[in-house]
């Protein structure tokens, strides 16, 4: 257990908590991409990390956007606080990497961390979650649903949706959750890259169930995942694509 007040980091249990004043620990949600991210830095804390060897560390043998990379930072600091222009955690060197910033020290052990959400965190949105909730169970009774949260910027959509994703990863068990997030600059040279973004994290939760259902459904996403396949199953999958693309 590493700490970094107000944090914890229990890199066994792959867990971020937070500190509150009441004494409380609330659980940190973090996609598993993010977490190696946030996990290297940590581990290398006061030191320059460069985009290539955070890269090569986590994703090996792979080609990626530098759009990724920064996602994933971006990620971060909304999950710390952490302000870009006035760093605690994570310093940015231009063009060059990051630098986690903050004193890391190894935590005691504890024996129990209560995951109670503090109050009020929320406000005015409990009819917008029942809502989200409400939809949620119809897809676990297996009706297929699309939402849409809509509303001029600012307003915090964002926020609802994290707050709905806290409460659905702490109540519902088996659950695969991924996000995908486009902003005006992530979408470069792949109009796909915030869906590509959330089947990845389903690729690195859902394990072989999720690689085997894009081999089946969508073998032309798969293959932008090289690091998910061995050579001769990702050339056997180009093989494919190619011959119906000529057959076209």
């Amino acid at each position: 257990m590493k700490e970094f007040p107000p944090f914890r980091f229990d890199i066994n249990n792959q867990c971020l908590w937070r500190n509150h004043d009441t004494g409380e620990y609330e659980r940190v949600l973090l996609a598993p991409k993010a977490f190696g991210v946030l996990q290297y830095l940590v581990e290398h804390a006061s030191r320059l990390v460069t985009h290539g060897e955070l890269i090569e560390a986590l994703w090996p043998d792979t080609f990626i956007q530098p759009a990724v990379l920064s996602s994933h930072i971006r990620d971060l600091r909304r999950a710390l606080g952490d302000n870009p222009k006035n760093p605690r955690f994570i310093e940015t060197l231009a063009r060059r990497g990051y630098r986690f910033i903050a004193a890391v020290s190894e935590g005691a052990r504890t024996e129990a961390i209560s995951t109670k959400p503090p109050k009020g965190k929320l406000v005015g949105r409990d009819f917008a979650i029942a809502r989200l909730l409400d939809r949620l169970h119809a897809m676990l009774r297996r009706q297929r649903q699309l939402v849409f949260v809509t509303g001029e910027p600012g307003i915090g959509k964002t926020a609802l949706v994290d707050e709905f994703q806290r409460r659905v990863a702490a109540e519902v068990t088996g659950l695969h959750i991924a996000r995908g997030q486009c902003i005006e600059g992530y979408g470069g040279k792949e109009a796909y890259y915030p869906m590509l973004k959330a089947v990845g994290e389903l690729c690195g939760v859902g394990g072989d169930s999720i690689v085997q259902t894009l081999a089946m459904q969508a073998p032309t996403w798969l293959v932008q995942f090289p690091a998910l396949l061995k050579p001769e199953r990702r050339q056997m999958l180009q093989r494919e694509i190619a011959g119906v693309c000529c057959a076209r």
